[in-house]
């Protein structure tokens, strides 16, 4: 049986040496990656609209959530693209649905995973809501910005389904850091991928908590604040992760 893969040590340093390359690799491929990340900005404004317009702002905080829950195998597209760059090679857009069909089953197994936390988070985060404010459209964007720091019961919803969703998140972001990688590069098997995901986050716990803090507060900012920037946001942090996990997990 294989040896289990042991994870380097890396330091905050790194982390700044990682969203540079992410940028510069942004900058060579940033019309196929800003395409590729604009049909999930599209997405996310038709989400985050439709909830405002509907009456239901509050529940833009758990929509914005469960991206980051799917997030991890959307980076197939991006890496695909970088390994094309790697090899003196001109990216295609193209190359983003190739990494997708390329890539291994056990990745679409830990894909299916993702998915379904996904789902219970939406249901759950749903359900939470109407058990706060019912079925009725209570909260367009004004009344939410009216009620933010005043009204307890919108307070309390948005702090239970923070902290539930960040636990669900962390969960998802330990077993998948390192393990999407991995898989893509058919490096381990499923149970395998995980492990060291998991070894690779306790290895690094301050650096990978800090690199967690950055991608929740970028993913977070990008889609709250000012949508277009996600498309940049996006593909600068995919590129910065594979570059961390190549110092993790070299060869």
């Amino acid at each position: 049986m294989a040896e289990p893969l042991a994870p380097l040590k890396v330091a905050f340093a790194d982390l700044g040496d990682c969203l540079r390359h992410g940028w510069l690799t942004f900058r060579r491929t940033q019309g196929i990656s800003f395409a590729y990340a604009g049909l999930f900005a599209a997405l996310g404004f038709v989400l985050l609209y439709s909830a405002t317009s509907l009456g239901f702002t509050p529940m833009v905080f758990p929509i914005v959530g469960a991206f980051m829950l799917v997030a991890p195998i959307l980076l197939c597209g991006f890496f695909s693209v970088a390994d094309r760059l790697e090899k003196g090679e001109a990216p295609q857009l193209g190359d983003v649905f190739t990494g997708f069909r390329l890539s291994p089953p056990r990745l679409w197994v830990l894909a299916l995973v993702c998915v379904f936390l996904f789902l219970v988070w939406l249901t759950d985060a749903t359900t939470v809501y109407s058990l706060y404010f019912g079925t009725t459209p209570t909260f367009y964007l004004a009344q939410f910005l009216a009620a933010l720091f005043s009204e307890w019961s919108l307070i309390s919803f948005l702090l239970f389904t923070s902290v539930m969703g960040a636990a669900i998140a962390l969960a998802i972001f330990v077993i998948s850091a390192f393990a999407v990688p991995l898989l893509f590069y058919r490096r381990c098997d499923l149970a395998g991928a995980v492990g060291a995901s998991v070894r690779g986050v306790f290895a690094n716990f301050l650096v990978a908590m800090t690199w967690a803090l950055l991608l929740t507060l970028g993913i977070f900012a990008s889609l709250l604040l000012f949508l277009p920037v996600f498309a940049v946001v996006f593909p600068v942090l995919a590129y910065a992760g594979k570059k961390l996990y190549e110092r993790v997990y070299p060869g």
